[in-house]
Order: structure tokens, then sequence, then C-alpha cells
């Protein structure tokens, strides 16, 4: 019943859109896939219209199919009949999976599944989502930065070979200037590739610093300070960073600037606890500064979605930024310890309990919450919950946090293609391209194993029940 009230309040919400004359939509172009059946031998494929900096096409308009994606090449509208339209409905989607049981091996499934084959452009790593709703396609290949969420998992899970694997491939793409080309938008003329400070830390971070903890070798180590000096030198003059840079040009993307940024104290408290380099401490102290006198809106006790040029805050409050902050700010509190962001940090979790749905879940947008539900942002909240546990012990997160993964459960796809993926119904079209979606990302998987893991390491042992007088006293099963 919920997801068809979504369903309708999404819908109302895009005819509004489309009467005001501004369609959640990207006009101009159309995404293409590129099948094995459209290469020629040597692997090429005519492509016409497809712009991006770093290479052209041979004198027959051709290209090579590692320049290129399997699915979602932007290309001109009513261009290339000869290329499939991607993420066209089918006329029946497939099962969620019936009645079949869940068990956490399906998240497994899901983030071991989803890679781009090899031979295509980032293949070997992951495509970050995958677009249900009756379309049932893999997408966003060119989101690289999601891919250190699985490397994490699959480092600190004991998986060192294919975290290696996969830090090598991120490590071949990092740019001689230290960050990445971390994900791909879209406007009227085409790509828009994105050198991105943020979503650089997020990898060096997540990929890069856990493969080192894993490993010992220093190269990932000198890699992750290769992108930190980046953004100390990239970096606004006021001390937060920008969200990206368009490749392309060169020019930096200045109207805006997205709650996301916040994850990049996360690198700096890393590398700050591991190097003791004063630099990072000024930098980190500065960063979180001016990100909380931004961003935080202390009548709700949440994180603005984002913060234009003029310093106001719009978009209401993004759920899933609530954690990408968090994810910034509990380890900028281990490595500053300052008080006052201990208390933001505080009221900002206490807001998170007070907006976690009956169901267990989050609204997409807590101020906005006709936007549908996070399938995503769930379990990345959640995992932020359970971080905060780890520094200040409170058992109404870790009851959050199982109540976030039994929502994760039941959104569960549990066979087909996307098998483990977490669905949700909900606005995302400015991510997948297909608006008011069901959509499923990898990393959400991931998290909501982590988060698995740290609910279960914060219960009593058994031993522990014992000697509380708990079940196992009584002679009851535990």
């Amino acid at each position: 019943m919920r997801t068809a009230l979504y369903w309708f309040a999404c819908q109302a919400h895009r005819v509004l859109k489309v009467l005001q004359r501004r369609p959640p939509r990207v006009g101009g172009i159309r995404f293409v896939d590129i099948r094995e059946e459209d290469l020629d031998a040597a692997g090429r494929v005519r492509v016409e219209g497809l712009r991006h900096s770093r290479w052209t096409t041979d004198a027959e308009g051709r290209l090579p199919s590692d320049q290129l994606y399997p699915v979602e090449n932007p290309v001109p509208e009513g261009s290339n009949p000869h290329l499939a339209e991607s993420f066209q409905r089918r006329r029946k989607s497939r099962a969620s999976g019936g009645g079949e049981p869940f068990t956490p091996d399906a998240w497994r499934a899901f983030v071991d599944s989803g890679g781009i084959p090899s031979g295509y452009r980032n293949g070997g790593l992951k495509y970050a989502g995958f677009i249900g709703s009756g379309r049932d396609s893999w997408c966003l290949p060119s989101w690289i930065w999601t891919t250190a969420a699985s490397v994490r998992f699959h480092s600190d899970a004991g998986d060192t070979a294919e975290a290696v694997r996969m830090a090598d491939l991120l490590l071949g793409k990092q740019e001689e200037c230290g960050g990445w080309i971390v994900r791909s938008d879209y406007g009227p003329e085409g790509e828009i590739p994105v050198l991105a400070p943020n979503d650089s830390a997020y990898i060096a971070n997540n990929a890069l610093l856990h493969v080192h903890r894993a490993t010992g070798n220093e190269k990932y180590l000198k890699a992750a300070l290769r992108c930190a000096d980046w953004i100390l030198e990239s970096a606004r003059p006021d001390g937060l960073v920008w969200t990206g840079c368009d490749a392309n040009t060169g020019e930096w993307l200045r109207r805006y600037t997205i709650v996301d940024t916040g994850f990049t104290a996360g690198l700096f408290s890393e590398l700050y606890m591991l190097t003791e380099k004063e630099e990072y401490r000024r930098f980190l102290e500065r960063f979180v500064a001016r990100f909380v006198e931004l961003f935080w809106d202390p009548e709700t006790a949440l994180f603005a979605t984002t913060v234009d040029l003029d310093e106001r805050r719009i978009g209401g409050h993004f759920a899933r930024g609530q954690a990408w902050a968090l994810e910034g700010l509990i380890p900028a509190c281990a490595a500053l310890g300052p008080p006052a962001w201990e208390r933001v940090v505080q009221a900002n979790v206490e807001s998170l309990l007070r907006a976690q749905l009956p169901n267990g879940g989050w609204a997409y947008n807590i101020s906005r919450a006709y936007f549908g539900e996070d399938g995503k942002g769930v379990p990345v909240i959640a995992k932020a919950l359970m971080r905060w546990h780890g520094r200040r012990p409170d058992a109404r997160l870790v009851e959050s946090a199982r109540r976030a993964l039994k929502w994760c459960e039941k959104r569960t796809r549990l066979r087909g293609p996307a098998r483990g993926g977490i669905f949700s119904y909900n606005l995302e079209g400015a991510v997948v391209h297909n608006f008011y979606t069901s959509t499923a990302f990898v990393y959400a998987s991931a998290y909501a194993l982590e988060t698995r893991d740290l609910v279960h390491a914060s219960e009593p042992s058994p031993s522990d029940r014992v000697r509380e007088g708990g079940p196992a006293a009584s002679g009851e099963s535990v």
C-alpha cells in the first residue's frame, strides 16, 4: 500500500514538473547500449555524436569497445538508430523471489555480481546499480567511486585477492593530479566526466586505505596521499571542496555544492591519525567547521541537500546525505575530538531516530516524503548509527539499525540477475536517468552486510547472558 501511495505521489510530482515546463529528464540526448553483436571483428562500433575530449572516432566514425559502456552511452536524440535504446520497459518484470526465504547470502550475491564486462570502459569494476520497475537493467557504469564500497567490504571480510584486484583497477584510473574521474553527469550536449574531490576521497579512504591495511603494500597508501594532496591544492578558498570539475573543459562546477562532500572528512581523519601530519589536521578542522556552518540546520538538526553560491540551503533534507555527512563527521570526532562536533553528530542522530518510519526505513528526502523511500540510504544510515554507537553506546541505535535491516530484508530481490538488491520505489531519476523507478545499488547491500556484523557484534555473548540471568540461565535457547 505504501509503495502505491508513493507511486501516485511521484506521478503527481512528475505532472507538476511538466506543467511548470521543468520536466525531470535530460533533454537532447538518449542512452544506447553497445551489445557484442554491434561490434565488428576489430571490436569497434560506429557511434555518431558521442562526445568526449579524450578520444575521437576513426574515419568511419567507429570507436573501440573499451571507450564505450555496455549500457548508458549518451548520444543525440534521434541519432544512431542501429543501436538499441537503454532501459526499455519490458512486458514482464522479473519476479522478486516469491516465497523464497531471505538469507544474508543474497546481499553477498549482489555485491559479487554486477561486474562490468571486460573489454568495455571500466571493465572489471562494478555497475553502481540496477533499475527495476519493469526495465531490469544494470546501470551507471561510469560511477566508479561506488566500487570502493565493494573493495572495502571484500578487504574487511578477508577476501583480499578480490579487494586487491579492484583496487588495482582503480589505481590504474587515478589521474596524474591524484584524483579520479568518478562518474559522468549529462547535459543537453552529452557526457560531463566529473573529476570530483569528495568521491575521490571516498575511493582513497574506502578502497586504498583498507587494502593498504590488509596487505601492507605502500603503493595504496602513497596513492591515497596523492589524492589528499590534490584535494588540499584544489579546495575552495573557504575550506570546502567543489562538487567536481568537468574533465572535458577543466572548469569547476561551482553553481552548487552537495552534502555528499561531507565524507571528504573521512579521508583526512584517517590520514591524520595514520601520519600525524599537521597539514591534514588543519585542513580537517577548517573543512568540518565550514561544512557544518553551511549545511547544518539547527532547527531540524538535519543537513541540507545542497548549498548554492549564495550560501542558501536548498533541496530539503536528503536522507542519504545525512549518512554521508556522518561518514565524515564521525571519524572527524575521533581525530579531532572537539565537543562541538560531537554535539552536532548527536543531534543529527537524534533527528534520524525521530525520522525513522514505522516500517524501519527512511524517506528518500526526509522533508519531502512524497519522493518515496530510499533503498540505498537505509543501510548507509543504519551503519552510521552503529558507528556512532561504537563511540557513544546507546541501545536505541542498535534497535534502530536492527529495524532498518528488517526493512532491507523485506525489500531484497531473491532471484534473477539482481538477486540481493535492495529495491525501493522513489524519485531517483537524477541518478539513473529513469525517473520514478524502483532501483537497487550494489553498495547498499555491502553496507547492509557490514551493519549486520556491527549489530551482531554489539549483542552480548551467551556467557554474558548467563551472568546477567538472561535466557541461557533459565534454560531457554539463545
